[in-house]
């Protein structure tokens, strides 16, 4: 293929591209920000102002949750199948935070008001990310 037939193709391909990365996108911070509503304590403020283990459990919840969502943006057929599988990679996620929560029994919230890392920030993280590579190598299709 010639550099002037990829050009061609350049303008639609960006759009594919434009609209799953803002599908992805909408859903990765959508589903940080439902998690976060799930956790008693205000994690945004808490980044701000440098609590260390709010950023070792909330990291692994971002990479965790964004794992599935990429590989649902490489394998969907469109953006309706994209949105659905998003969606299901948000819950998957939301809900290992709502297991390890209660296993865990305020452990990190006790962490976090110390600003002390412990055993229960980083082994959120592990689990978040271990859940995200699991979800995402079942929706990799």
């Amino acid at each position: 293929m010639a550099a002037a037939d990829l050009l061609t193709l350049f303008p639609a391909t960006l759009l594919d591209f434009a609209v799953a990365f803002g599908l992805g996108a909408a859903f990765w911070l959508g589903g940080l920000m439902l998690v976060g509503a799930a956790t008693p304590q205000k994690e945004l403020a808490l980044l701000r102002e440098g609590n260390l283990p709010t950023a070792i459990a909330f990291g692994g919840k971002a990479v965790g949750m964004v794992l599935p969502i990429a590989a649902v943006a490489r394998a969907a057929g469109g953006p309706l199948d994209q949105a659905i599988w998003c969606a299901v990679a948000v819950a998957v996620q939301l809900l290992v935070h709502l297991l390890l929560s209660i296993l865990l029994q305020g452990r990190l919230r006790r962490e976090i008001e110390r600003d002390e890392v412990g055993g229960g920030a980083v082994f959120i993280a592990f689990i978040q990310i271990g859940a995200g590579i699991l979800n995402n190598a079942c929706m990799a299709g």
